[in-house]
Formats: structure tokens, C-alpha cells, sequence
């Protein structure tokens, strides 16, 4: 009872995130089912590391060596790389299965300590002593946070600084909490609190980000649209105004399956030739604005040439239209306009036989 007590309230904390993320995946609407899976997965691991440095601390309080501290040690050094690792499949779907490897490596050589002292072994009276690979744990949990390292600075060249801070955020904590262990401080305590706050960091900005986009092309949805308005309309230095021309001939045509199948390849389009500076939001149905802003690489025209030429590369249409001088407001109507006046003269060469609007025969 003595053991779970402690436990009790030296996780606290700890069990009401794990608890309370658990509870929220179930009723998830956003997250894929892989990250879910995973993000169950990582929870449970630190709810049994956590248990796992309960219980081996218990047994390291003895004044006799027990063969369930051999057990519980092994199995503590041994999930804490398998969390970090977790979080990497957690944050990007496309790592490789062959980072499990060092992972694997470790599981092997925390538990070397029953027939080896290479790792780390304890002596008759319950002291524990670090071998000459002692610091193996340590060296596989750099490489993962490494790995995450690499991975965040991934993301954030395909997004903004703003919205993958957090990655960062989880990097530095992780490899806080670590170098307390590897000078020498061990806290099991504050090592899985670190962890079960950085999961819960990830969960909550990953659901803020598909709260802020649209469910189908993953593009900026039209609140994010209104609330950069709002908040950012200082760093707004051009306007892109797009229409895609004829959705409702494709749904009607080809089925709705094909008029998303359209919407989702022409938004990718859009976001393909803009810079990370800029924002890209499907507003509506076939209605689609990009915000530049200043520290792209390519002007505001050479943008719309690049999205129009890859647009009908794909075999869709799309009209145009941009500004980049005056306030936001003026910026968005003058665009408007633009985009209207482009739709009518799509429209007018393809009723002259001129043009070809997505893939008409």
C-alpha cells in the first residue's frame, strides 16, 4: 500500500493528463487513425515508465539487492528512448520503422545488467554502479531528440515559425530533462512529467491546427481567414483572389467524389508556388485566397503565373485576380474584381471554343 501511496502522489499530476488525453482521442473527429494509435501507445508507455521508476525506486531503498529492481531498472531505461521514438511516428507519419532499431538495441542492453556489468550492474548492497557503456540510454535518446530536432526544422520550412514553435518547445524540454540524468541528477518523476507535458503540448497544438484548416486540401479555413485579418493585417503586402471555374459542371457530371478530387488538386496548387510567408485559405466552396507577405522570393504576378500554369497542367481552371497596393480591404476588393473580370473572359473564350475548362471533351 506504502508503494502506491507514493506513487499516488508523486504522479498526480501526471495521471490527469494521461487520463485526460486518453479520454479526449476517443472522441477525436481530426486526428488520423494512426496518430491516434500512436498517441495512445506513447501515453500508456509513460503511465508504465512511471510506474516501472515507482516501483525500482521502492526496491532501491532496500538494504539488500532484489531481483525486481533488475527488472523494473531494465524496463525504465528501456521505454524512455521508446517514447521519444513514439513521438517522433506521432509527429511525422513518413519516419522510417528502421529507427526502431536503436531503440531495440537499448531494450537489449538494459537488461544485459542479469548476465553483464558492460551497461550498468548493482552490487550486493543494493548500489547501483554504471558500466563502461553506461551512457548507451542516453546516447539513443540524444539521437531521437536529434531526430525530432531535424524533423521540427522539416515542418517549419513547410509552415510558419509561429505555428511549429511548439516543436521546438518539446525539443528543448526533452533534452532539459535528460541532461538531469546525464549529469547525474536522476528524477525519474520529472523526466515523465516533461514527457506526458510535451504529448499533451503536441495533442493540443495539433488539434488547434486541424481546428484552423479546412478538413479536405488542409488548407487555412475561413476563420484563420478573419482572424488574420484582424491581427495581421500589417504584414499583409499583396492579395491573390482565385474561383475555380465550374465545380458544379464536374459534381454534376462526374459526382461530387471528382468535384473534391478538383478542389483538392488545385489547392495544392496554390500552395505549392507560394512562399512560407504566405497564407493560403479556401474560403468557400470553390473560392481560395492566398495573403502574401513580404520575404518571398518571387512577385505577387510571378505567382499567379506559377499557380495558373499549374492548375491547367493538372487539367482545371481557375480564375485570378491580385493586388498589392493599398490597405488589406482595398487590397481584397481590388482582387475580387480582378478575379471576376478573369472568370468572365474564361468563360467567354470557352463559349467561342477557344478554351478548355478542366478535362471537357
Amino acid at each position: 500500500m506504502h508503494i502506491l501511496e507514493g506513487y499516488l502522489v508523486n504522479n498526480y499530476v501526471l495521471l490527469l493528463m494521461l487520463v485526460g488525453m486518453l479520454t479526449m482521442s476517443a472522441y477525436d473527429v481530426f486526428l488520423r487513425k494512426d496518430m491516434i494509435r500512436d498517441l495512445r501507445v506513447t501515453l500508456v508507455l509513460i503511465f508504465l515508465l512511471s510506474l516501472s521508476d515507482n516501483i525500482e525506486t521502492y526496491y532501491g531503498n532496500l538494504p539488500y539487492l532484489s531481483v525486481w529492481r533488475l527488472i523494473f531498472s531494465g524496463l525504465s531505461y528501456s521505454i524512455r528512448p521508446v517514447i521519444i521514438l513514439g513521438t517522433i511516428f506521432i509527429v511525422y507519419d513518413k519516419a522510417s520503422k528502421l529507427l526502431s532499431i536503436p531503440a531495440i538495441i537499448n531494450v537489449v542492453a538494459s537488461f544485459s545488467c542479469f548476465f553483464t556489468k558492460a551497461v550498468y550492474y548493482f552490487t550486493d548492497d543494493n548500489h547501483f554502479q554504471r558500466g563502461p557503456l553506461g551512457y548507451i540510454q542516453y546516447i539513443v535518446c540524444a539521437f531521437y531528440v536529434a531526430v525530432l530536432l531535424i524533423i521540427s526544422i522539416r515542418i517549419v520550412s513547410d509552415h510558419s515559425i509561429q505555428e511549429s514553435l511548439i516543436l521546438f518547445v518539446m525539443v528543448v524540454s526533452a533534452v532539459g530533462a535528460a541532461m538531469f540524468g546525464l549529469f547525474g541528477y536522476e528524477n525519474g518523476v520529472l523526466v515523465n512529467h516533461t514527457f506526458g507535458a510535451c504529448i499533451m503540448l503536441y495533442y493540443l497544438y495539433t488539434y488547434s491546427q486541424y481546428t484552423k484548416r479546412d478538413a479536405l486540401t488542409g488548407l487555412l479555413n475561413r476563420h484563420s481567414y478573419y482572424s488574420h485579418i484582424e491581427k495581421h493585417s500589417e504584414s499583409i503586402s499583396g492579395v491573390i483572389s482565385i474561383d475555380m471555374n465550374e465545380l458544379k459542371w464536374l459534381n454534376d457530371n462526374y459526382g461530387h467524389e471528382a468535384g473534391d478530387k478538383g478542389i483538392s488538386t488545385v489547392g495544392r496548387c496554390f500552395k505549392k508556388n507560394s512562399s512560407r510567408f504566405d497564407k493560403v485559405y479556401r474560403i468557400g466552396g470553390d473560392e481560395f485566397m492566398v495573403f502574401c507577405s513580404k520575404g518571398g522570393d518571387s512577385s505577387i504576378a510571378e505567382k499567379v503565373d506559377a499557380m495558373r500554369k499549374d492548375v491547367e497542367e493538372a487539367g482545371y481552371s481557375c480564375a485570378f485576380g491580385y493586388c498589392d497596393k493599398g490597405s488589406v480591404e482595398e487590397m481584397i476588393k481590388k482582387a475580387d474584381e480582378l478575379m471576376y473580370e478573369d472568370k468572365a473572359r474564361i468563360k467567354a473564350e470557352m463559349n467561342s471554343g477557344g478554351k478548355r475548362v478542366h478535362f471537357r471533351d
